[in-house]
């Protein structure tokens, strides 16, 4: 069977789940409405506005627990939770496998698809893998049907990470 007619699939959580304590939303509720409180003070109301929406929404994502995704590809295009986003949408993908620390034992390595769109609200998309195994069986089925280009963790994945959304 050529690489192109098989189906890959598999099942992932959007991120591992940090319980954290009231002090924790209580300090961040604190922080953002001095934000707030000295953008009212310079008259930038705007800014007050998206400070208070996006502690709402901070809170409320570090509340939930992680969500499972099921990711399928197959000839026609890379679908996620029945989103199919089709391999002319697609510009190029990234395949990183992160190798295991020896100063850092407890250290999971993680192995992620980057994607690379042509969509205006998300056209750069990170999908986890299971494990290296798995990451190497999706490099080589997509660099048969995409362009591979290096790319990586863009800020606000980062930012996401280190407030565990």
């Amino acid at each position: 069977m050529a690489p192109q007619e098989q189906t890959i699939s598999w099942s992932v959580s959007t991120h591992t789940h940090k319980e954290r304590s009231t002090d924790w939303y209580w300090a961040f509720a604190l922080i953002t409405l001095v934000g707030i409180g000295v953008s009212i003070f310079f008259a930038n109301y705007m800014l007050a506005v998206i400070l208070f929406v996006g502690m709402g929404s901070i809170s409320i994502l570090a509340a939930r627990g992680p969500r499972e995704h099921t990711v399928r590809i197959d000839k026609r295009g890379i679908a996620v939770d029945g989103t199919l986003y089709p391999f002319r949408t697609i510009q190029s993908f990234w395949v990183e496998i992160e190798e295991a620390h020896e100063d850092y034992p407890d250290y999971e390595p993680r192995a992620r698809l980057f994607l690379t769109t042509s969509g205006i609200l998300s056209p750069h998309m990170t999908v986890p893998l299971d494990n290296a195994e798995h990451a190497r069986q999706v490099r080589e089925y997509l660099r048969h049907i995409l362009k591979e280009e290096e790319q990586h963790p863009h800020f606000a994945e980062h930012v996401a990470e280190i407030l565990g959304l």
